[in-house]
């Protein structure tokens, strides 16, 4: 009689980066022979990969962890954490989070399959290691993925410390980034989103030069892709030939992230960005031009901003009207620059500022939403109707995950068509519509 495959569950925290890694570790794991579960609960081996990147991403994976942990109690042999947090905050983890099995860093990825058999005290049947055979498992729907282009950071930004978490910036090889969009292609998947912790230096390291608009076009070739999105781009290396790239046509989207932090010159000055409002104000002038939607990201109650700054910010966002737009409260990031400055604001008023600013962006949003009442859209189908509730899909303009929505009430679509809709009504951020026509048949 054969011994079963041991089992495994992976609960992956934080950012779309972060859930490329949870992948390539499954697929080790599973080309390994152990056999991937959805449920914690049941797994023999359960992998938390943390979030380190502001406090209250640690405060969760904290928490998950010692879920994670309490498990042992019933099912789980072992606990494995990997990610962010086990490079530069494994004091914590190992005080706040005691009974974790192994920590598994960066480094050893590639080796997370002996170590999660050595903790269940037998090795796992022996697998298929050689790459055209390899698992290559989908932590995301089957219709859209994650294609990670480099990893790394060389900006030198006061509060961040993911340079020091991972270290400087490597790009993957243009050739391997094609070859796997047309896999993730062949298998279904209809929108590719380009992640990285900045986009828009890619292959500067291997190449000695910019590839960007190079991949973006390599890319647009690939068939089967409805829609390439570009993330995480640097406003200092957003320049009129990648606007161009992404104004060209399908599949690559007329959307752009571009996390600005800021608006006003001394606070700038003070996050060590490298650019200030005027080259703000220019970026987005040329971004529009060109029709692009855009995504930012801001943070409130930086150490020494005043009232004037805070207030040239929302002047700013007023002006710039970013379509959809994160925000954050500036978390104390021990050995950032930032850490060190003086004037840190009060909790209270970090989060005054977050709300006054969020309101803002709500008037914003919703009046975006309510200027495409009466217009046709390209969507994409997330999720089918069920049980009485309409489908729900995303135009261009919205990423998965951190955008808005479209919703339809029409039972026949699937998850992954390409659907015109009739916009007929809004609903705060969302969308309300029918369709029309399918642009993309699956």
């Amino acid at each position: 009689m054969s011994t079963p495959k041991h089992t495994v569950a992976f609960i992956s925290l934080g950012c779309p980066k972060n859930l490329v890694d949870s992948e390539q570790l499954v697929s080790t794991l599973v080309s390994r022979g152990f056999r991937a579960l959805t449920d914690p609960a049941q797994a023999d081996v359960v992998v938390v990969n943390t979030c380190g990147f502001l406090e209250a991403s640690r405060t969760e994976s904290l928490g998950v962890i010692r879920d994670a942990v309490r498990l042992k109690q019933t099912n789980a042999r072992a606990v494995l954490v990997a990610g962010c947090m086990v490079g530069n905050y494994r004091e914590l983890l190992e005080r706040e989070a005691p009974g974790v099995d192994r920590y598994v860093p960066f480094t050893d990825y590639g080796k997370i399959a002996d170590v999660a058999a050595e903790v269940c005290g037998d090795a796992p049947a022996p697998g298929f290691t050689v790459d055209r055979l390899r698992a290559d498992v989908a932590l995301t729907p089957g219709h859209y993925a994650y294609l990670k282009i480099s990893e790394g950071c060389n900006h030198t930004c006061a509060f961040c410390v993911i340079p020091d978490i991972r270290g400087v910036m490597r790009s993957v090889p243009l050739e391997d980034l094609v070859h796997r969009a047309r896999a993730l292609a062949a298998r279904g998947v209809r929108e590719i989103v380009l992640v990285a912790q900045d986009s828009t230096v890619y292959g500067t390291d291997i190449y000695g030069e910019n590839r960007l608009v190079r991949l973006v076009e390599r890319l647009r070739s690939v068939e089967g892709l409805a829609w390439v999105r570009l993330m995480y781009a640097y406003p200092t290396e957003v320049n009129p030939a990648l606007a161009d790239a992404l104004a060209a046509g399908a599949p690559v989207l007329p959307y752009l992230d571009v996390p600005i932090q800021h608006s006003s010159d001394r606070v700038l000055r003070l996050m060590r960005r490298g650019y200030g409002r005027r080259e703000l104000e220019s970026m987005v002038t040329m971004l529009r031009a060109r029709g692009l939607a855009l995504r930012t990201t801001v943070i409130t109650g930086f150490p020494g901003e005043t009232d004037a700054d805070f207030e040239d910010l929302l002047h700013f966002l007023r002006s710039a009207r970013f379509e959809r737009l994160g925000a954050f409260p500036y978390s104390r990031e021990p050995g950032s620059r930032a850490d060190a400055l003086e004037g840190h604001l009060p909790e209270e008023v970090k989060r005054e500022r977050l709300e006054r600013l969020m309101l803002l962006q709500q008037e914003i949003a919703f009046a975006a939403a309510k200027a495409c009442v009466g217009s046709q859209l390209e969507v994409l189908v997330d999720t089918p109707a069920r049980d009485g509730a309409p489908a729900i899909a995303r135009t261009r303009m919205d990423a998965p995950e951190v955008d808005a929505s479209v919703r339809i009430a029409d039972d026949t679509l699937r998850a992954g068509e390409v659907v015109t809709v009739s916009i007929n009504g809004a609903d705060g951020y969302d969308l309300l519509g029918t369709a029309v026509s399918r642009a993309l048949e699956i």
